[in-house]
Order: C-alpha cells, then sequence, then structure tokens
C-alpha cells in the first residue's frame, strides 16, 4: 500500500525525457518507449504541458595526437591533405548522416499529441557527455538502450556506456533491452 503523505513529496511530473541515440535496435526501441510514454503522461488533457523528448547523439572522438595532425593523408580523391582536414571531413559526413536518420526517426512520431522531440548532436566521451547533458537539461527520466557487454569488454571486465551512465546520473533512468 502506497502511504499517500511520503508520496505527495514526490515529484512525479515528467517534463523532460532524454534519449540518447545511437541508430541502434535499441535506441530506436528507447525513442519509441519515451513517446508512448509521454504520450501516457499527457493524456490527450490539453490542459497539461507537453511533454519533450530530448534525443542525444554523442559523436566519439577519436585521440589524434597533435604531432600527426599535421601530417598529409591520402583523401578520397586521392589526393594528400592534412589529418586534421581529413578528420573534419569525415566528422562533418558522420554528423549528416546521424541528422538525416534522426529527422526520420522524428518523423515516425510527430503526430503524437502532447510530445516535443528535439535533438543536439555532442562530441566526446558517450558516457561523460550524457551525464552532462541530463544535469545541464535538468530531466527528469533518462531512457537508454543496453547492448550488453561486448568484444573485450567481457575479457577486461570494463562496462558499457548505459552501466557508466547509470551509475554516474542523478535522475531516474529506465534501461531497455
Amino acid at each position: 500500500m502506497i502511504d499517500n503523505n511520503k508520496a505527495r513529496g514526490c515529484k512525479l511530473l515528467i517534463k523532460k525525457i532524454l534519449v540518447p541515440f545511437d541508430n541502434s535496435k535499441y535506441s530506436e526501441k528507447c525513442l519509441a518507449y519515451a513517446v508512448n510514454l509521454a504520450n501516457l503522461v499527457f493524456q490527450g488533457n490539453k490542459g497539461k504541458p507537453t511533454v519533450n523528448i530530448l534525443l542525444l547523439h554523442v559523436i566519439q572522438e577519436l585521440p589524434i595526437t597533435k604531432s600527426l595532425l599535421d601530417k598529409p593523408v591520402r583523401g578520397k580523391e586521392g589526393k594528400a591533405t592534412l589529418l586534421s582536414q581529413h578528420a573534419l571531413a569525415i566528422y562533418n559526413e558522420m554528423e549528416d548522416n546521424i541528422k538525416k536518420v534522426i529527422k526520420e526517426e522524428i518523423s515516425k512520431f510527430e503526430s503524437t499529441e502532447g510530445v516535443k522531440i528535439e535533438y543536439s548532436i555532442l562530441y566526446g566521451n558517450p558516457a561523460n557527455e550524457i551525464v552532462d547533458y541530463a544535469t545541464k537539461n535538468k530531466v527528469d527520466l533518462l531512457i537508454m538502450g543496453s547492448n550488453g557487454l561486448q568484444g573485450l569488454a567481457k575479457i577486461k571486465g570494463l562496462g558499457s556506456v548505459s552501466r557508466k551512465v547509470s551509475e554516474r546520473v542523478s535522475c531516474p533512468i529506465t534501461i531497455i533491452r
């Protein structure tokens, strides 16, 4: 039985849901779950506030030393460019591709009442960026997928991004399998 006096002190209103999106089947399931949850919170009542879903994609930066950035490499056209210019072109292409995918995903839910979906693309360590973004944007709930441990992570005992995030984030988190 729920003690109503204790429940009154809890924050039960969900206004912002953060969904880290990496274009995997797990992140697609998370977005659908978040939209369904947001729609349930809204419940078609025009007087309730819209629930904002914040999609976040983090592009992992490769650790490249400054001395390597000035080295010439062969680009797609076969001509030599500096590694820094080549890397920038690759990151720009990655960002353009993920924007296209995210916009397609968002379009699937455009008609869902009471839900507004926005997206951001950041560069850096995914776990760190997700935790920082959740804190800065004061999200009420984080919904993310879990791929489990893969490859060398099983041998070395390293954790996944979802595990690292769940250990550090201060808001409630739901991990979807």
